[in-house]
């Protein structure tokens, strides 16, 4: 299974100084670009960039959709995303049951 993430913005050039940011390294896209969209076969590595994102969303003028396979489309806010990380991993990685008194707080 994979989820899609998918960047909007309505600044030129904000998408791009974002992933420059996210990516630590040029990001070559068009700079006029609003759009910017990526398939994550990981689902791990989509949370690391909903959380980056998330967590500096006040320097980006970037909006975050995460689409699923089943054709789930949602926004991602500075509300929920806490919310959609718990449910990926609660969707995409599966608990472990362990003997009483070894589990991890």
């Amino acid at each position: 299974m994979s989820v899609t993430l998918s960047l909007w913005s309505t600044k030129q050039g904000e998408i791009r100084r974002f992933l420059h940011s996210f990516y630590q390294k040029d990001y070559i896209m068009e700079e006029d670009s609003r759009r910017w969209v990526k398939k994550f076969f990981n689902p791990m590595d989509s949370i690391d960039m909903i959380s980056a994102l998330m967590d500096n969303y006040e320097s980006f003028g970037v909006t975050l959709y995460i689409h699923m396979e089943n054709g789930y489309l949602h926004k991602i806010t500075e509300e929920n995303y806490d919310d959609v990380i718990k449910g990926l991993i609660g969707i995409y990685y599966l608990t472990v049951n362990c003997e009483p008194g070894l589990e991890i707080s």
